[in-house]
């Protein structure tokens, strides 16, 4: 996720609506509502002066029928009054009211409302309404009927009364009476005029008071009053017109709606404008300083790393395939005995040639590179400066460019020329020190065989004075002196067959010739080597092992030698009363563990490992007694380890020793051979 959109995460567009969008948003609200009450109220004002227009032009318009009826009675009058039958009048009047049909009947009276004719038929005027009808001589007369919805025009007329009736009208003559619907004549709506829903009430008033009104059916939550006078036969009568503001102004109401969605859009906007503009001041805000943080970040890493390269200990160093220097650090210029960096890279113009000194490595080093990929400690000797030469450890990698090709390689030389010669000088001991041991070894084995045959002749020649094979001595003591000259010869010879053993195994030619062992059958005989020895010391030997043992898989001469080794070491340094054990056990690792403890004088801790080194010895009264060469732990040691064993020893001075022959588990053949032990 980059550092932008963690930041605005952090911190979402709703943030940004803060005082500065806020307060141009309330404004464009306050100057949107205000724009639209000035509409409104402008709006308002053409509303008005629609409705004054329209109250003009719907006066004109009744005014313009009324006179037109009065027209046409007078046009028709004479006709209708020539005394027709009533087929006749009623056929002339369906024609009048085709052409005016607003009238709804109309009737010829004579004198004191008599009703002469009437046409259409079934369309009678209420007597009532034609008694005492005031008749102007040569004009019209107007009046409102009884139950107010109908306008009746009169019009005198000279014609003849009808046979058999009365002469003259009403007043003393005859007319002809038009009734008008008062709703149609005022609600009409005639071409180019306006709706009639505009108007809430429509009233037609005379001058005298009379008036009726006819209500539209529909209310107004906000209405205006017009007046306007009609000139109506010999009266003047007034048309009052009540007016629904809101439906004038339905024409216009459109405009305020476009100002109310023009200004909260141009608010929206503007908010939004500054919304974005704050982010967008933001995310720079968020993005320099992120990239002053990396800045800081990555010269603080340069400046690191700078460092490490200029005060490396190695030695660092990047070369082109073709052998220029790029780049190498102080270390390695002064490794190589250069002023700078600059003298290296002018005078190594083909570093592979001129800096190994031996031509192998100048192939094999960036070949090697190259096909691996990298290699570490591939170590060279390196000329320096001035002709000498210096070994190196080399470390290096490949750099690959854009195309995936090689073109340089970059690593660390370590200055190895103190550690080269420690190993020479190491390598030439190791080998001096394997001369010498063979020499010791060839001179133990030309010793010992060359000991070994006057050694045999003089045990076999005192073994047979000290028995008297041959005949009796005369003097007693020359027997004795022959006893001790075999024994001597005898310890002589068993120091010289340690010593070879010891030598051997140190080699490595001594060879184990491994079989099935049975062991209670080895304590035994190790047992009867020492017991002689045991009971001229007051020593008492003691066995701790079961009754079945199992079988082992060694060299049994070697199992002999170190055993007798340990009991004869057991039996050597432990005082009269003592005791000597010999145990064995299966570990529950499966290993047989063989134990020689005796309750002899003992040595401390810290003499344990001077007891397993060759030819040393305990410094006490006891060993200077004793004697010995101080080859029996040693030897011991060296043929339990040939086993793949080990030896452990506990000691306490004056409590005795308990040594331990720990033989692994794959030595141990548990399951045949169990034989019985031999106490």
């Amino acid at each position: 996720m980059s550092v932008l959109e963690t930041a605005r995460r952090r911190r979402p567009a709703v943030f940004f609506m803060t005082r500065g969008p806020i307060l141009a948003a309330l404004s464009g609200i306050v100057l949107t509502v205000l724009a639209a009450f000035y509409v409104h109220s402008m709006l308002s004002g053409v509303a008005q002066a629609r409705l004054a227009d329209e109250a003009d032009a719907r006066s004109r318009h009744v005014q313009q029928r009324l006179d037109r009826i009065a027209a046409t009675l007078g046009a028709e009058g004479d006709f209708l009054t020539a005394n027709p039958s009533p087929a006749e009048f009623d056929r002339q009047v369906a024609l009048l009211i085709d052409l005016r049909p607003e009238i709804r009947a109309v009737s010829w009276v004579g004198p004191g409302g008599r009703l002469l004719r009437t046409g259409p038929m079934g369309a009678e005027i209420a007597p009532a309404d034609m008694a005492d009808l005031p008749l102007s001589p040569e004009g019209v007369t107007v009046r409102l009927s009884a139950d107010g919805a109908n306008l009746l025009l009169a019009r005198s007329t000279s014609g003849p009364a009808p046979s058999g009736g009365p002469s003259g009208g009403p007043s003393g003559g005859m007319a002809l009476v038009a009734r008008i619907d008062l709703r149609d004549l005022l609600t009409l709506r005639m071409e180019g005029q306006a709706d009639p829903a505009l108007w809430t009430r429509l009233s037609l008033r005379s001058r005298g008071g009379e008036a009726a009104f006819v209500q539209t059916g529909h209310a107004a939550t906000a209405t205006s009053e017009f007046s306007r006078a009609l000139s109506i036969g010999d009266g003047v009568w007034w048309l009052d017109m009540t007016g629904d503001l809101v439906a004038g102004l339905a024409r216009q109401s459109w405009e305020v709606e476009a100002v109310l969605v023009f200004g909260f859009a141009l608010t929206l906007g503007v908010s939004l404008v500054l919304m974005v503009s704050r982010r967008r001041a933001h995310d720079r805000t968020v993005l320099m300083d992120s990239l002053e943080q990396a800045n800081a970040v990555l010269h603080a890493s340069e400046r690191k790393y700078r460092d490490i390269y200029e005060n490396a200990v190695e030695g660092m160093f990047t070369i082109t395939v073709g052998g220029a220097i790029l780049s190498a650090n102080p270390a390695l210029v002064r490794m190589l005995g250069y002023a700078s960096e600059e003298d290296l890279a002018t005078t190594l113009t083909d570093a592979w040639t001129q800096l190994f000194v031996d031509p192998r490595p100048r192939v094999e080093f960036p070949q090697e590179v190259m096909d691996r990929g990298a290699i570490q400690d591939f170590a060279a000797e390196i000329r320096r400066r001035d002709g000498s030469a210096l070994w190196a450890s080399l470390s290096a990698r490949v750099l690959l460019d854009g195309a995936g090709r090689a073109y340089a390689i970059q690593g660390t030389a370590d200055d190895i020329t103190d550690r080269r010669r420690a190993e020479v000088a190491l390598r030439l001991a190791k080998e001096q020190s394997e001369f010498a041991s063979r020499s010791k070894t060839e001179f133990l084995a030309n010793m010992s065989h060359e000991l070994r045959t006057p050694l045999n002749a003089i045990i076999g020649f005192s073994e047979i004075i000290g028995s008297q094979s041959l005949g009796p001595i005369d003097n007693p003591a020359y027997a004795e002196y022959a006893k001790d000259i075999h024994d001597s010869g005898r310890m002589l010879l068993d120091l010289i067959n340690d010593i070879l053993d010891l030598s051997k195994i140190e080699a490595g030619k001594r060879e184990l010739n491994e079989h099935m062992v049975d062991l209670p059958r080895v304590f035994a005989s190790c047992l009867r080597v020492v017991k002689e020895r045991a009971i001229r010391g007051g020593i008492h030997l003691q066995t701790d092992y079961a009754d079945f043992l199992p079988r082992l898989r060694a060299d049994e001469v070697a199992l002999k030698q170190l055993l007798s080794n340990l009991l004869a070491n057991a039996v050597k340094f432990t005082l009269k009363g003592g005791t000597v054990t010999l145990g064995a056990v299966v570990d529950g690792d499966g290993r047989l563990v063989i134990t020689v403890a005796d309750t002899g004088i003992g040595m401390r801790a810290e003499d344990i490992g001077r007891a397993l080194e060759p030819f040393r010895q305990i410094e006490n009264p006891l060993t200077r007694t004793a004697g010995g060469a101080g080859l029996g732990l040693p030897l011991v040691r060296a043929l339990v380890e040939l086993h793949g064993g080990k030896l452990e020893i506990e000691s306490e001075p004056g409590t005795g020793t308990i040594a331990r022959v720990v033989m692994p588990a794959d030595r141990v053949w548990p399951d045949i051979g169990l034989v019985a032990a031999a106490n």
